[in-house]
């Protein structure tokens, strides 16, 4: 199957990486046990038929998620990858194995959505599905579901790319109305919304762009300006008056270099300092990316610099794990390594109520109930 080749061949750990992680102090275990842990970034939905059962590749499954400590996870959905020229074109997510009832890349979401669900109905209750911000009433309320290995894993739908509304701004009530949490503006090539950073335009947010911001802030559907280009971040945030993520990124002053893919490199797609900060100063949430290319290397201290860069630019109550697992790139570890990420945030020196912050604080304060 051409999901699973993909899967294979993508979803890696990377050359150099640790592989799966040594135990931590059981101290450390303690601790992140006790506390909620979100990733607002999981690819698994669009290369994985079946995310109940555990394989022995990729970065995710339901028993890697749980013995990672995670509480949440965003589900994150394309419809599109670009062709050689980087143009938003016929290449689609048909091919990884869904069956949309329709035409249009607003099909092709609902296919995805329809795998997710049967995820969740076949689970006998290891995984709900929350769509709204009362479904995670739950856990922001206590961490009593924190490290216990019986809880429900708990996902939300996130969006990427624009081009899922097919020119239809009566799409962003249909988002809405599936349980859609979060939609990126753009993905890795521009779509009819803005310009992405490694698109071939990489322009700024358009006129439907516009539109479709202020519809989505009018329904709930939080604004994702992960992929966006530096003009159109920089011309979408005046726009936005409630909360907003960039659900997953790197730092270019710390992972710059150019690629021979030259589109798609970290020079292009992580964010500036400037810009990392204008996410920040206006209330918007930073997603931390753990892939490699994007933090500049596969090491753990690589990964915790890139958290130290973030909080140094905005404070920890802006920083929040999306990791990017199972998201065509290579990670230093799976989700089983996110306690071995817990211990070595808390070696370099932040304080616990900042890595609990980081690993799920933030985000459920913007996803939870307001």
């Amino acid at each position: 199957m051409i999901s699973r080749a993909a899967d294979r061949a993508l979803d890696r750990l990377a050359r150099g990486a640790a592989g799966r992680p040594l135990a931590v102090d059981p101290e450390v275990a303690a601790f992140q046990a006790a506390v909620p842990v979100v990733d607002l970034v999981i690819g698994s939905a669009l290369f994985r038929p079946d995310f109940l059962r555990p394989i022995g590749h990729g970065h995710m499954d339901l028993e890697r998620a749980r013995a990672g400590g995670l509480d949440l996870i965003g589900l994150s959905i394309a419809t599109r990858y670009p062709d050689l020229r980087g143009r938003l074109s016929g290449p689609h997510f048909r091919s990884l194995g869904i069956r949309p009832r329709g035409r249009g890349d607003l099909a092709i979401v609902e296919a995805f959505i329809r795998r997710i669900e049967g995820w969740a109905a076949r689970s006998g209750g290891r995984l709900i599905l929350a769509r709204s911000a009362a479904d995670l009433r739950p856990l922001a309320a206590s961490s009593a579901a924190a490290g216990d290995p019986d809880a429900p894993l708990r996902a939300f739908i996130g969006v990427q790319g624009g081009q899922v509304l097919d020119g239809d701004l009566r799409s962003v009530e249909r988002l809405a109305r599936l349980g859609v949490r979060t939609l990126g503006l753009a993905h890795v090539m521009d779509s009819p919304l803005a310009g992405s950073g490694t698109g071939r335009a990489g322009g700024g947010l358009s006129g439907f762009g516009r539109e479709a911001v202020a519809e989505l802030e009018r329904v709930g559907v939080l604004v994702d300006l992960a992929h966006a280009s530096p003009v159109a971040i920089r011309e979408t945030v005046p726009r936005l008056h409630r909360p907003f993520l960039v659900s997953h990124t790197g730092f270019r002053a710390l992972a710059g270099q150019r690629s021979r893919w030259r589109r798609y490199s970290p020079a292009r797609r992580n964010l500036s300092d400037d810009d990392v900060r204008l996410v920040g100063q206006a209330g918007g949430l930073i997603g931390v990316s753990l892939a490699t290319p994007l933090v500049g290397g596969a090491s753990l201290e690589a990964v915790v610099r890139a958290f130290d860069h973030a909080i140094a630019l905005v404070g920890p109550e802006r920083v929040a794990l999306g990791s990017d697992f199972d998201g065509a790139l290579p990670m230093p570890f799976d989700a089983t390594g996110l306690p071995t990420l817990s211990a070595a945030l808390l070696a370099a020196g932040f304080g616990r109520q900042v890595v609990a912050a980081i690993l799920g604080g933030n985000a459920l304060r913007l996803l939870g109930p307001q």
